[in-house]
């Protein structure tokens, strides 16, 4: 199963408990997004996951390039599904988590790893959210992605993946026709307050406070 830390639930709820799986970026680890715990709801357990693949330059990644920009290495990006996928499975049993309530937050590569994931299999989670991040290009049907919760927010100066990406997947995400939140900001490759205050919000409105 994939490392990753756990924080339990900060507000004392029934169970099973709703659950937040975070997905960090490449070259980082399951430490990165875990700093955001205070941040966001108190209701649901916190999964923070460390991606498969280490890095050479330090960290773990989820997938390989391919020589086109921005296209995933589908060899390596489906094994990463693979692995997530199992460990969404456990999650009930291990952790007494509410299937019906997992939700997925990722940032840059993490973001697109959540993004996917929702697209491939939306009934594997209950909303996705997409940071910094953006959308392969795979075949999905409408039926299977219409009404489903996504927050999508990027930096209009996001050197790293230009924010024209983040536009791109959210006219995707329109035509699926997702309920889709999206956000832009003065920031660059990066998590800001502002940010994080519209993602709790986003969370407040679906009952995790």
């Amino acid at each position: 199963m994939l490392q990753h830390l756990v924080a339990w639930p900060r507000e004392q709820a029934d169970r099973p408990h709703p659950c937040l799986v975070l997905l960090h970026g490449r070259g980082s680890n399951e430490q990165d997004l875990f700093g955001l715990v205070p941040q966001l709801p108190k209701r649901p357990l916190v999964l923070s996951v460390r991606a498969p693949h280490p890095f050479a330059w330090g960290g773990y990644f989820w997938y390989e390039f391919t020589g086109e920009q921005g296209r995933p290495d589908e060899a390596t990006l489906n094994s990463s599904l693979d692995q997530l996928r199992d460990l969404l499975a456990a999650l009930p049993e291990q952790y007494q988590v509410d299937a019906s309530q997992v939700y997925l937050l990722g940032f840059s590569q993490g973001a697109l790893m959540a993004g996917t994931l929702t697209l491939k299999e939306p009934q594997l989670v209950a909303g996705t959210v997409m940071l910094s991040g953006y959308l392969p290009d795979i075949d999905v049907t409408v039926e299977g992605m219409t009404g489903k919760p996504v927050f999508m927010a990027h930096g209009t100066n996001d050197g790293v993946l230009p924010v024209v990406m983040a536009r791109q997947a959210r006219l995707r995400l329109e035509d699926l026709r997702a309920e889709l939140e999206y956000h832009e900001y003065p920031m660059e490759h990066e998590v800001s307050l502002d940010e994080l205050k519209d993602l709790q919000c986003w969370f407040g409105a679906r009952g995790l406070t």
